[in-house]
C-alpha cells in the first residue's frame, strides 16, 4: 500500500480536497459505478422497503434480484395476488367457502384478527353494514391492521402506526405523510392497496373466498357453498365460538365420537354409568363433501338415536331423538375451522329452534343433496315434522338467561375434554396410530383415512405442547373476541366498584342495622363477582375432583 508521504504535492493537494467533500457527496460518486445505462438505481442486495422521491415511487422486490426505481413516467406494477392467497396454493385442503367469525360475537366497531391456515386477517363492519375481511398487513411497513381503527367519517380502516387509510375494497385513501403528489402516485399504484376478500353472510356466521380462483369456478357444486356446508344446521342468531388449543383435525375427530361423553363430560351431560356398547354405522366410501354416520347411545339416562354428518371440510350436523315418554330432538351444530398448527377455532351454533315450513323443506333438499353425494341412504321424512310447536317452559327459561352466563356454561363443557386432546395430538404425531377395537371408533378411523386424502394436515408440524394456564386461558381464547361476555365484564367491574362505594358508606354508619345489611350483601356481591369475573380470565378441569 503507497504511504501518504511518498505522494506528490499535486496528490496530496487532491486527496485533501476530497476529504473535504461530504460524506453524502462521496457516497453519490462511489454509487455512480452501479448506475446502468438507463439511468436507474441498480443495488446488488434485497430491498425491504419503499421509498417515496419527488419523481415518483421506488418499487422493490423482495427476493436476492436487483431493485429498481420506478419513476412517474414507468408502468406501475400490478400486484396479481395477495402474499397469504400465494401461501394458500401451497396447501392441500378443500377449495371452498370459508367460515371466520359469527356476527352475533364479533364486536362490529373493532378491526378484529382472524386466522385461517395460518394466514392473518382483519374483519370489520362498513358503514353500508356490509362485513369485509382484508390481509391483516398494512403495505406500509407491515404491521396488523386489526391494531388499527375505524375511521367511521371516512368509511376507512385506518393503520394506528401512521395513519394510512384503506376502504373496503382495501384502496389506499389516505397517506398523511405524504404532499398531495407523492400521495396521487401512490395511491395509483398496486403496491398500496391490502388484498380484499369477496363474503358472504350464511346463517350469521361470516364466510370467506380465500383462494386465488374464481369463485365462480365451484359455481356448480353446491355442496362448496356456504348453503351446502351449512346443510341442515340450525338457523339460530345465538352462538358461541372459541379458539381452542388442538388442531382442526383433533376437534372433528372429537365431534364425531359420541362414546367420550358419558366419561368425558361427566356431570355436565350425562355421567359414566350411561356409557353402553354403541353400534357405529359409516359409508364404506369416503367422498370429497365428507361422511354420514349412524349411532346409539345413551346420556343422562335416555336412549339416544339419530343421524350425524361431517360435511367436509368444515361442519359437523347432529340430528337424533331422545327415546322417553316426553320425545326430545338433539341437535348440535358445529363449525369447525383451521386456524394455526396447533389449534382451531369451533363456532357451536345455539340451541334447536323449531322452523318455518319453507326453511325445513330447503334443508331437507339440501339433506337429500348431501346424501346422494355421500351414498348414504335418507331415512323417511316424518309427516309432523314441518308443524311449528310451542315453545317449552324450560327453553322461555333458557332465554332469560344472559349470554355471557350461557358461554360461561360452555367454556365449563369444553374445558372438560380441553387437556386430553392437546397432549393427545401431539402423541399421535409421535406414534403415527391408534389402538381401536371397538365399533364405536369406526367414525374415527373413517376421519384417519379421510384426512391424508383430501387435506396435508397429518404433516403439519406442531407447536410445543402448552402449560396448563397457556391452555385453559380463557381470555384469549373467548372473551376478549364476544362482545356479550366483554359486557358481562364490564357489569361485575361496575358491581365491584359499586359495591365498594356502598361498603365504605355503610362502615361509616356501622351503628345503624341497615348500615350492617348493606355491608353483608356488598361483601358477598364482592366475592361473587371476583370469582365470576376469574371464570371470564381462565378455567380449568380436573377429572379426578368430578365424582
Amino acid at each position: 500500500m503507497t504511504c501518504i508521504s511518498s505522494l506528490s504535492h499535486s496528490q496530496r493537494w487532491i486527496l485533501w480536497v476530497l476529504l473535504q467533500i461530504p460524506i453524502s457527496t462521496n457516497a453519490w460518486i462511489l454509487s455512480s459505478r452501479f448506475r446502468s445505462d438507463s439511468g436507474a438505481f441498480v443495488s446488488s442486495r434485497p430491498s425491504l422497503c419503499a421509498f417515496a422521491t419527488e419523481n415518483g415511487i421506488l418499487a422493490e422486490t423482495n427476493s436476492s434480484s436487483t431493485t429498481t426505481t420506478t419513476t412517474s413516467h414507468d408502468k406501475i406494477p400490478t400486484l396479481t395476488s395477495s402474499l397469504n392467497q400465494e401461501s394458500l396454493e401451497q396447501r392441500k385442503f378443500p377449495r371452498t367457502w370459508v367460515p371466520l367469525a359469527s356476527t352475533y360475537e364479533i364486536d362490529p366497531d373493532r378491526p378484529s384478527p382472524l386466522e385461517f391456515l395460518g394466514q392473518n386477517y382483519v374483519c370489520y363492519r362498513d358503514n353500508n353494514q356490509k362485513w369485509v375481511v382484508m390481509d391483516d398487513c398494512c403495505p406500509h411497513r407491515l404491521v396488523p391492521l386489526s391494531e388499527g381503527r375505524i375511521n367511521r367519517a371516512s368509511n376507512s380502516l385506518q393503520c394506528s402506526y401512521h395513519g394510512w387509510e384503506f376502504n373496503s375494497d382495501g384502496n389506499c385513501i389516505r397517506i398523511p405523510q405524504a404532499t398531495p403528489e407523492i400521495e396521487k402516485v401512490a395511491l395509483s399504484s398496486q403496491r398500496s392497496c391490502v388484498a380484499s376478500y369477496p363474503v358472504h353472510i350464511e346463517k350469521n356466521v361470516i364466510w370467506f373466498w380465500p383462494w386465488s380462483e374464481d369463485p365462480l369456478s365451484i359455481a356448480s357444486e353446491p355442496s362448496k357453498h356456504p348453503e351446502g356446508l351449512m346443510s341442515g344446521a340450525i338457523i339460530n342468531p345465538s352462538t358461541y365460538t372459541r379458539d381452542l388449543p388442538y388442531g382442526w383435525d383433533t376437534l372433528v375427530e372429537n365431534l364425531i365420537d359420541p362414546s367420550h361423553v358419558p366419561f368425558a363430560h361427566h356431570g355436565l351431560q350425562g355421567k359414566r354409568e350411561d356409557a353402553i356398547p354403541i353400534n357405529m354405522t359409516v359409508p364404506q366410501s369416503l367422498g370429497a363433501q365428507g361422511f354420514r354416520f349412524e349411532w346409539q347411545d345413551r346420556t343422562m339416562g335416555m336412549l339416544r338415536s339419530g343421524t350425524g354428518s361431517f360435511q367436509a371440510p368444515f361442519a359437523v350436523v347432529y340430528d337424533a331423538k331422545y327415546q322417553s315418554d316426553t320425545p326430545r330432538d338433539f341437535k348440535l351444530s358445529v363449525l369447525c375451522i383451521p386456524t394455526k398448527p396447533g389449534w382451531s377455532r369451533a363456532i357451536i351454533l345455539g340451541p334447536s329452534m323449531e322452523l318455518p315450513n319453507d326453511h325445513h323443506q330447503a334443508d331437507r333438499k339440501q339433506d337429500l343433496q348431501l346424501n346422494a353425494e355421500c351414498s348414504v341412504e335418507t331415512q323417511p321424512t316424518d309427516k309432523n315434522k314441518n308443524k311449528k310447536r310451542a315453545p317449552s317452559l324450560m327453553r322461555r327459561i333458557f332465554k332469560l338467561i344472559p349470554v355471557w352466563m350461557v358461554h360461561q356454561l360452555n367454556n365449563r363443557f369444553l374445558d372438560s375434554d380441553l387437556a386430553f386432546l392437546h397432549y393427545q395430538e401431539h402423541e399421535r404425531q409421535r406414534r403415527d396410530s391408534y389402538y381401536m377395537p371397538a365399533p364405536s371408533d369406526r367414525c374415527i378411523a373413517a376421519l384417519r383415512s379421510w384426512v391424508p386424502k383430501y387435506t396435508d394436515m397429518a404433516k403439519v408440524q406442531l407447536p410445543l405442547a402448552l402449560t396448563r394456564s397457556q391452555m385453559f386461558d380463557r381470555w384469549s381464547q373467548h372473551t376478549s373476541k364476544c362482545v356479550h361476555c366483554q359486557r358481562g365484564l364490564k357489569t361485575l367491574q361496575n358491581v365491584r366498584r359499586s359495591s365498594h362505594f356502598f361498603l365504605a358508606l355503610s362502615i361509616v354508619g356501622f351503628k345503624y342495622n341497615l348500615a350492617k345489611v348493606i355491608a353483608l350483601l356488598c361483601l358477598g356481591a364482592l366475592q361473587i363477582a371476583s370469582k365470576i369475573e376469574k371464570n371470564f380470565r381462565e378455567g380449568d378441569f380436573r377429572h379426578y375432583e368430578n365424582n
